[in-house]
């Protein structure tokens, strides 16, 4: 039986493989079993690199819920802040001439009434809206000059009828008409004459009533092609009332 020795082949540098010592000069001796060139199966792999979902997963899974966090946190700064400023829901409808009592709560700083100061009040209050229409000029404000109606508008105004026990709280009054395009006028106090107390008597010291019943009128401007449908009072909102105007 002759037995076949393969040569070992001179090759440069140094090699030291798992588990053998340095070779200089000469090739690496190989484990039972293996060729040349092979890889032993214990010899780690270069793994793939970890794609950006992956490295990300738990990032992307709490981002849904502080999307959620954020969206309340901005939910409520909405209902805080832009809610109570404005006209958004409609209490009650009435037709032009039907009295319509209106109650809510508010909070009373005392600035009229020192013994109401820091407490929660109940304001109740019959209003009327008695008449709306076109007017050719407008009155002589209470102070300043005459407000002359713009090119480009026309002047109308709201007759209204109130009762409510004295030292009833009329601040915020607000008053608007509104055309059949859902367009509002006059919302905003002061109105065109500058009175910021548009539903108080004009010799009036504060914003309280000082009588059972009283009249007041109030001015605005409108667009000259708009149909007015409806006129809205608030003190302060959301709420409203709102006259269909025939």
């Amino acid at each position: 039986m002759t037995t076949l020795v393969t040569p070992a082949v001179p090759g440069p540098g140094s090699y030291e493989g798992p588990g053998q010592g340095a070779f200089p000069g000469g090739a690496p001796s190989l484990r039972p079993g293996l060729l040349p060139g092979s890889v032993p199966p214990d010899a780690p792999r270069a793994g793939r690199p970890r794609g950006w979902w992956r490295r990300n997963a738990v990032w992307l899974v709490l981002l849904p819920l502080a999307l959620v966090v954020a969206t309340g946190a901005t939910s409520f700064r909405v209902v805080a802040y832009w809610w109570p400023d404005g006209l958004h829901y409609e209490s009650q409808r009435v037709a032009l001439g039907e009295p319509a009592h209106l109650e809510g709560e508010y909070f009373d700083m005392g600035l009229d009434v020192p013994e109401r100061a820091n407490t929660w009040v109940v304001r109740e209050i019959d209003a009327t809206v008695t008449g709306v229409e076109q007017v050719d000029e407008l009155p002589e404000p209470a102070y300043g000059m005459p407000v002359p109606i713009p090119e480009g508008s026309v002047a109308y105004e709201v007759r209204l009828h109130f009762a409510a026990e004295p030292q009833t709280d009329l601040s915020l009054c607000q008053i608007a008409l509104v055309a059949d395009d859902g367009t509002r006028y006059g919302e905003s106090t002061p109105d065109v004459l500058g009175n910021n107390k548009r539903c108080s008597t004009p010799d009036a010291e504060g914003f309280v009533s000082e009588q059972p019943e009283w009249d007041v009128s109030s001015f605005m401007l409108v667009d000259p092609d708009a149909t007015i449908t409806e006129a809205r009072l608030s003190f302060g909102g959301p709420d409203y009332l709102t006259v269909e105007l025939p």
